[in-house]
């Protein structure tokens, strides 16, 4: 029996035609009374269309899993590259993205006392005619020898008629230049490389998502919980996902959700895979207030009784 509460209060300023600010706040946590903390601000200036500066505390992420419920925070997982929140400057012109700065929050942890955490962003956002390529590159170094991470990848995607198709290719890497120096004779240079397609199709009072994620890891020498890849960026090595949904009427929708989880990164590891089936219905009454309810089940793939598990729950989301 658990709680969730997120809540999210942005304020966008407009100066003028060219300047512009915005400051968030976020509360997110497994509790009914979240603290409300400052998520970031910065100011920027657009002279024109194609080009924007901004200055101050920036995010970046990429790949994230968008079609995937229970991944789609990209604060938490995602393919490409989850949350890095940074406090410097991005530049935006004509769909490439440069971001440059210092650390910030959890992205801020450092091997040694007094090292601060720097981090280099590059993206190129491509958008044609329903199609859609995003290739990009992050490099954040913990200002040790031993202790630098590298992010790499595209997202693709299109959209014809009722018809999508998301795919993405992530490259992760941590302790990158390890000597060997962290423990003596060992190597923790940890290795990923994730691939996600997300086709979806629509027509008519029916729709359907899919998700299929796989993560071929190495950790190297690096034992679990030591690696930075197990910082649930990757939630799990494998799993398939599939949600057919029929429009009952205006306002509600009935989905039945089947799923295949390996929920561990150790492919060697088959007893912890279950297979989850189930129902979630979606009630929209009124413009910008979503209601979710879901009852599933779990059932242990290997025979271990103790993993069957009965989930069900309510979700409400409104904003304005």
């Amino acid at each position: 029996h658990s709680y969730a509460s997120t809540f999210d209060l942005n304020f966008e300023v407009k100066f003028n035609e060219k300047w512009s600010a915005f400051v968030g706040l976020e509360a997110d946590d497994e509790t009914t009374d979240p603290t409300a903390i400052y998520n970031g601000a910065y100011i920027q200036y657009q002279p024109t269309d194609f080009f924007a500066v901004k200055l101050g505390d920036l995010t970046f992420s990429e790949g994230a899993f968008v079609a995937y419920y229970d991944y789609d925070d990209p604060a938490d997982n995602a393919a490409g590259m989850k949350e890095h929140d940074i406090r410097g400057l991005e530049i935006d012109l004509a769909g490439f993205i440069l971001g440059v700065g210092f650390g910030r929050g959890d992205n801020d942890w450092a091997d040694e006392e007094g090292a601060k955490v720097y981090d280099v962003h590059a993206a190129y956002e491509f958008d044609y005619a329903g199609q859609h390529l995003r290739p990009y590159v992050d490099y954040k170094s913990f200002q040790t020898t031993q202790h630098n991470e590298l992010h790499a990848g595209v997202e693709a995607g299109l959209s014809l008629g009722g018809f999508g198709f998301r795919a993405v290719y992530g490259f992760h890497a941590d302790y990158l230049g390890d000597d060997g120096d962290v423990v003596e004779g060992q190597d923790w240079t940890s290795t990923a490389h994730a691939f996600l397609v997300e086709p979806t199709f629509e027509v008519g009072m029916f729709d359907i998502k899919t998700t299929a994620f796989y993560a071929f890891i190495d950790r190297g020498d690096a034992a679990e919980d030591v690696s930075d890849l197990d910082n649930g960026e990757i939630p799990e090595y494998f799993f398939v996902y599939a949600e057919p949904a029929f429009k009952l009427a205006e306002f509600i929708k009935f989905g039945i959700p089947v799923e295949y989880h390996t929920h561990t990164l150790d492919d060697d590891n088959e007893t912890a895979a279950t297979f989850d089936v189930g129902g979630r219905i979606y009630i929209t009454p009124v413009e910008n207030l979503e209601i979710t309810a879901f009852g599933m089940v779990d059932v242990a793939v290997q025979d271990n009784e103790d993993d069957d598990a009965l989930r069900f729950g309510l979700e409400t989301v409104f904003s304005f």
